[in-house]
């Protein structure tokens, strides 16, 4: 007696990837010389918020802003917009310019 045999089971297969942009967007991460406004952001606002003896959260409140946002930014994983530049530097009394300023985060 011929016994039927059971159909293999078909594995779905994964679609295909979209090749990558030339700069690798979304699959690699950007070359550290490419964030280098991101980090001294970052590095300008804690040295500034720390001066004026602010907490991040304390931050926040000032510029509406989210506590774990500044935090995402003071460790460089947010990409801040221009408005909220301006929000963070109103809130801590300083010109926009002085968040970007190279001399800043670095000793003397």
């Amino acid at each position: 007696m011929k016994t039927a045999s059971k159909p293999s089971s078909t594995v779905a297969k994964k679609p295909a990837r979209k090749p990558l942009s030339p700069r690798g967007r979304g699959a690699v991460p950007a070359p550290p010389d490419e964030d280098r406004l991101l980090r001294l952001f970052a590095e300008n606002m804690r040295v500034v918020r720390t001066q004026r003896e602010l907490s991040q959260e304390a931050l926040g409140d000032l510029c509406d802003l989210d506590r774990t946002y500044i935090s995402g930014i003071e460790r460089k994983r947010r990409n801040v917009s221009i408005r909220n530049i301006q929000r963070i530097a109103d809130a801590l009394g300083v010109d926009a310019r002085v968040l970007l300023d190279p001399t800043l985060a670095r000793p003397a």
